[in-house]
C-alpha cells in the first residue's frame, strides 16, 4: 500500500504521539485509509482520482459519490442547488457516518471549488 503503518521502534526520529488517526483510519489489512469523502455532481474529477489514478486503491469506495446524471451543474447555480437538495440524504448520510467512526470529530477541513 501506499501508506504503511510503523512502529514507534523502527524510526527513532518518529514521534511517539503521531496521530494518524485524526485524518486516516487503519483497515483490516493493516494499511491507512483517509477520512476523506470525494463528492461532485460531475464525475471527471473525482472519477479520475477514484478511478484512474495510482492512489485509486486509497479510497474507501463507499466515500465517493458522483451524481448518476454525471452532467454536474454546468456552471448554473440554479441547477446545481436543485441537485444539491436531490443529493442531500446520502452526502449527508455518507458524513453522519464518518463522524460516527471518528473517536473524537474536532471538525472538518473542506476543499472546494467554484468553476
Amino acid at each position: 500500500g501506499i501508506l504503511q503503518p510503523t512502529s514507534a521502534n523502527s524510526n527513532p526520529h518518529m514521534d511517539v504521539d503521531d496521530r494518524k488517526d485524526v485524518f486516516f483510519y487503519q483497515a483490516d489489512d493493516e494499511h491507512f485509509i483517509p477520512r476523506a469523502l470525494l463528492i461532485d455532481l460531475e464525475p471527471r474529477v473525482v472519477g479520475k482520482l477514484s478511478q484512474l489514478s495510482e492512489y485509486r486503491d486509497l479510497y474507501n469506495a463507499e466515500n465517493v459519490f458522483v451524481a448518476k446524471e454525471g452532467g454536474g451543474a454546468g456552471n448554473n447555480w440554479a441547477s446545481g442547488y436543485r441537485q444539491g437538495e436531490e443529493h442531500s440524504e446520502m452526502v449527508l448520510d455518507m458524513i453522519d457516518r464518518e463522524a460516527d467512526n471518528s473517536d473524537s470529530l474536532e471538525g472538518f477541513t473542506v476543499c472546494h471549488s467554484i468553476a
